[in-house]
């Protein structure tokens, strides 16, 4: 899995109501002195299209694959997450359109890491008012 350079999510989000979106996080200090093994990787991306990736259990050879809207490496960043999902329902909003954003994951797996990490920054807001600066009410 690489960064941002490479075709592992659509060019642009789907129009489809619900896209799927993974964002891998970094290994914890633990896990990096563990040489702990990432258990996600990806099969095959289609530029505009459907992301594969494969789930290997850590005590099993069975892999689950999963077919998914974007993929988004440990190199990414919230900016790039933003960019590519969030900010394409903002408009939407000031029109009447419902939108939801929801982070998913088990304990410990970076969802709450992922919104400090826009929040410790102190630019929440202003990540908001950059994409929603040009919008006409």
């Amino acid at each position: 899995m690489a960064g941002a350079a490479t075709p592992s999510r659509s060019a642009a989000p789907s129009s489809r109501p619900v896209r799927v979106v993974l964002r891998v996080r970094l290994f914890l200090p633990s896990e990096a002195t563990s040489a702990a093994v990432l258990c996600v990787s990806l099969l095959n991306s289609h530029l505009g299209g459907e992301v594969t990736v494969q789930f290997m259990g850590q005590h099993t050879s069975r892999g689950e694959h999963y077919k998914l809207d974007a993929l988004f490496s440990q190199e990414d960043n919230i900016n790039q997450i933003f960019d590519w999902g969030v900010s394409t329902v903002i408009p939407g909003i000031f029109e009447g359109v419902n939108a939801t954003v929801f982070a998913y994951g088990a304990t410990g797996s970076g969802k709450t890491y992922m919104m400090q990490e826009v929040q410790e920054r102190g630019d929440k807001i202003a990540l908001l008012a950059d994409k929603t600066e040009n919008l006409r009410f």
